[in-house]
């Protein structure tokens, strides 16, 4: 279940997700403030002030000094890919997912990454692959991430990851989406790995015929236990399914028999609770559709789908993430865009953003108040969104998944647009970019990860390109 509650600060909001460290678990609110100097040196080179991080003597770039001062500081986002060893790690990938947790239990975040390995062999032929790679997972240290040699990834289509406790057991399991298709290196299923100690063993298959696209863990029948929600996208069948957790990782598909239709398209989804009444509701991103939980199941809200226009055939909203964005005790809907007409057809598109108006005794609506608070049209992709205080005034701020001004489609060191959170006129809600909005690359997904154990969250970027590394930016205190 994705709970909301108040920040140390009593400012606005902040999604907790259960051993998930992902895009929309990292959140929190609040005021205005000049564009911090780290905007103009995000990807640029350590500061010389950084000093190791704390945790056991870490060689990582950090910050050092008062934990709760560092944590509110204003932070800038530095490339640490290549000292990380992110690079080398990920060679041979055509990222598409990513998942954040310790698996190991020494302390330090581990990371999943989902590749499509279906392409010809001579596309992985880049930075020294000599093909396509498997799923990787990477394990964290005070020396960066290194491949654990046991894990056993798939040359398949994984298109999303999950990292939860699904048996009760106190650790991180994982559950890794596939968009299967029935081709050469197109079947692997989407399937859970079993935390075994601080391994990850294959232990069950989920589903192995749906396009599967994101997955997400709620107690839909209020058993105690975590269920799944699949969601698949349009061009595979736009059958998003629910499935029941019976215990021992064992899961039975119960869509159908739970009364949830059979015709909900997805390539996001996000669950938490939009109506107050302390029942977790789902909203599904592509088809926009969103559904209130019943006890048993979801039922289709009054309001649903949520409008968004499309511009061409292959347009599609994507990941979602629940909010609180101005601060009034109530969820409010983000959604990522997928629009190939912003690269193929030059055609502005932003994020979107949905505030909750319910009144908490009736079925909640939401405006779409998109252009009144200031994001802006964007010139690429911007499937996922991360959110965090980047600037240390206790707001909400978006990395987006588009690179910002310079950054090109074939770019080696863009930076991620990042919308900062500030308040207009009147305490009105507004959103102020770091930069352009008119990059031309984007990341495929992302997630908020604290790299180097110094209490700051930082971003991990999931690139599709082979010939590209995927990135890791280090969110360090900005120089004073």
């Amino acid at each position: 279940m994705i709970r909301a509650r108040a920040n140390p600060a009593g400012l606005g909001r902040r999604l907790i997700v259960s051993f998930v460290v992902a895009a929309a678990a990292v959140a929190g609110c609040v005021q205005s403030g000049e564009v911090p100097p780290a905007v103009s040196a995000l990807g640029g080179s350590r500061p010389a002030s950084s000093a190791a991080a704390g945790g056991g003597g870490s060689a990582l770039p950090g910050a050092s000094g008062d934990p709760d001062a560092l944590a509110s500081a204003p932070g800038m986002l530095v490339d640490a890919t290549a000292d990380l060893g992110i690079d080398v790690a990920l060679r041979g990938i055509r990222g598409h997912a990513v998942a954040a947790a310790d698996v190991d239990g020494d302390g330090w975040t581990d990371l999943f990454v989902g590749t499509f390995a279906d392409r010809p062999v001579d596309t992985y032929r880049e930075r020294g692959a000599d093909g396509p790679a498997p799923d990787r997972l990477l394990l964290g240290s005070s020396a960066g991430f290194t491949v654990d040699p046991t894990f056993e990834g798939r040359l398949g289509r994984t298109a999303a990851a999950l990292f939860d406790d699904l048996d009760g057991d106190g650790d991180p399991d994982l559950v890794a989406s596939r968009n299967v298709r029935h081709g050469e290196r197109q079947d692997a299923p989407t399937e859970i790995y079993r935390n075994d100690g601080g391994r990850l063993v294959p232990a069950t298959v989920l589903d192995g015929e749906r396009g599967g696209r994101t997955v997400r863990p709620v107690d839909f029948d209020g058993d105690g236990r975590r269920d799944l929600v699949l969601t698949e996208d349009r061009w595979s069948g736009a059958a998003t399914g629910l499935f029941r957790n019976e215990g021992g990782l064992r899961f039975r598909e119960v869509s159908r028999e739970v009364g949830f239709p059979p015709d909900v398209s997805g390539l996001g989804a996000a669950v938490g609770d939009l109506g107050g009444d302390g029942v977790d509701d789902l909203v599904v991103g592509g088809g926009n559709r969103w559904f209130l939980g019943d006890g048993s199941g979801f039922r289709e809200a009054s309001t649903s789908p949520l409008p968004w226009a499309l511009a061409g055939e292959e347009d599609d909203p994507a990941n979602v993430v629940l909010v609180d964005a101005d601060a009034d005790g109530k969820l409010d809907i983000l959604l990522g865009q997928h629009f190939n007409s912003t690269i193929d057809g030059g055609r502005p598109e932003p994020i979107r953003l949905f505030l909750n108006r319910g009144d908490g005794a009736t079925e909640p609506r939401f405006d779409d108040v998109t252009a009144s608070v200031g994001l802006p049209g964007l010139s690429t992709k911007s499937p996922q969104l991360v959110l965090l205080d980047l600037d240390g005034d206790g707001w909400d701020d978006i990395v987006t998944t588009a690179a910002a001004a310079g950054g090109t489609e074939t770019a080696s060191a863009p930076v991620p647009l990042v919308l900062y959170r500030r308040e207009g006129d009147n305490g009105s809600l507004r959103y102020e970019p770091s930069a352009p909005a008119t990059g031309r690359q984007y990341w495929i997904d992302a997630v908020a990860l604290d790299a180097n154990r110094d209490g700051r969250q930082d971003v991990f970027l999931v690139e599709w390109e082979p010939a590209l590394s995927s990135r890791l930016f280090l969110n360090l205190p900005a120089p004073s």
